[in-house]
């Protein structure tokens, strides 16, 4: 029997661990079960609550499918309103270490029941070997033919991997069908989420994302932040803008060169999970 606690952010939802409960376990098929929505709690992915040495905390993440993922905005929000509610952080402002690197975090507000909470999310990368060679410069207004029908896609990394795709309606998109498609497309060798993003003017977007270990989802930090730096780059969108997705709006800035993310992060409900 093992104490967990779920919270979400704009709909994206996590089941959150502490290491010195569940140290032993085999995180991969915790995080398989847990996330099950017809025979666990049911989640969009798992959190365990580690010690750093280089960090103030540590945060290591599972998609829902029991794969690992280097970091995840939303999930990030919610573990730092959950570390500072249980007194494991004692400052508004820390640091968490996680697979992506050290992110910088700060509580805006914290109320009991919902907070604000601002990530830095660095600069955006655009090489590597989950990004796909052969242009020179950012992988950007690529074209990729699937089924007959090419998609212009743009491929960073901030955090985790993103393509964006830009569409003129968001709701003409089928994302369950055609996600799935370019997330295990051969050109991606670590695979890729991916986001459907609709320009609605220079300080506002939509977004709709499909997760790469999870599926469609309510709301993806990352990829909105993904989504943001594209429009910005190509499009010359504002630097401050303005994000909606099915759970809610984000708020991403650009300062300096550095991507922040702001949004709020809503304990569920807290129990005891019978893991056999």
């Amino acid at each position: 029997m093992y104490n967990f606690h779920k919270f979400q952010g704009t709909g994206n939802d996590f089941i959150i661990f502490h290491e010195a409960d569940v140290a032993g376990l085999n995180y991969t098929n915790l995080a398989q079960q847990v996330c099950d929505r017809h025979f666990g709690i049911g989640a969009d992915g798992m959190m365990v609550v580690a010690t750093s040495q280089v960090a103030d905390i540590g945060m290591l993440f599972y998609n829902a499918d029991g794969t690992v993922a280097t970091m995840c905005g939303n999930g990030i929000r919610c573990f730092a309103k959950y570390v500072f509610d249980q007194k494991l952080i004692s400052l508004e402002q820390f640091t968490v270490e996680t697979l992506a690197g050290i992110m910088n975090v700060e509580v805006m507000d914290s109320q009991p029941h919902v907070s604000q909470i601002r990530v830095n999310l660095g600069k955006p990368v655009y090489e590597g070997e989950a990004i796909p060679k052969g242009v020179a410069g950012p992988y950007f207004n690529q074209p990729l033919t699937i089924k007959g029908k090419t998609y212009n896609i743009n491929t960073l990394i901030i955090g985790t991997i993103h393509t964006v795709i830009f569409v003129e309606d968001l709701n003409q998109v089928n994302v369950a069908e055609v996600g799935p498609l370019i997330e295990n497309h051969d050109l991606f060798p670590l695979k890729t989420n991916v986001n459907f993003c609709e320009i609605v003017d220079r300080k506002t977007l939509r977004v709709s994302t499909w997760e790469k270990g999870v599926g469609q989802t309510l709301a993806c930090g990352t990829g909105v932040t993904a989504s943001a730096i594209v429009s910005s780059e190509r499009f010359e969108c504002d630097s401050v803008m303005e994000v909606g997705v099915a759970g809610g709006t984000l708020l991403i800035e650009k300062i300096d060169d550095a991507f922040y993310m702001t949004g709020p992060a809503t304990l569920i409900c807290s129990g005891v999970y019978n893991f056999v």
